[in-house]
């Protein structure tokens, strides 16, 4: 689990160097991750990554099996939510650590589109299964992670938890 958010631009990552985009690919991941506790556990199954030549999608699905409702929004940003892809300068989750103690986490490709409709409140038990997608190239060759969020708990907070937090993937993926 991450904490913090913040939108960041578009960019190749923290090098300074502009990136090579990536060329149309489709990357199969069968990631399966767990971005709440043991106890809360919100199991994510990332499938799948389209880069098309103009946008890119990602295909997903993930479950609450926490005791609370969850709401997903991105505060100040009316429909909106923090559901991306993140290129990062190393492989290393400490990168992932250092960027949440510095609010610097969260998606530099952003998701405008949702298939079916963007999560909005999910309680113990339920998901939500599909895809999103953003305009836009990727970075070729850059360790390039999923983020999921920005997840409000709604009643009282575990342990283990924040009241706010995003998901970052702890795999991560490079495109040719």
């Amino acid at each position: 689990m991450t904490l913090g958010a913040a939108a960041l631009v578009v960019a190749g990552c923290d090098s300074g160097k502009p990136a090579r985009s990536a060329r149309l690919q489709a990357v199969v991941l069968g990631w399966h991750e767990n971005c709440g506790t043991r106890a809360d556990p919100l199991l994510i199954e990332t499938r799948r990554l389209i880069v098309g030549e103009r946008r890119w999608w990602v295909k997903l699905s993930f479950r609450n099996d926490t005791r609370v409702t969850l709401r997903v929004t991105r505060p100040h940003f009316l429909g909106e939510r923090l559901f991306g892809l993140e290129p990062f300068s190393t492989t290393s989750f400490r990168e992932v650590l250092r960027r949440a103690k510095t609010a610097e986490a969260g998606p530099r490709a952003l998701a405008d589109r949702f298939a079916p409709s963007k999560p909005t409140l999910i309680a113990p038990g339920e998901g939500w299964s599909g895809s999103f997608s953003g305009p836009g190239p990727l970075p070729s060759g850059t360790p390039i992670r999923v983020v999921l969020g920005l997840f409000y708990i709604t009643q009282h907070v575990p342990r283990g938890f924040f009241g706010g937090f995003i998901c970052v993937s702890r795999r991560y993926v490079e495109l040719r």
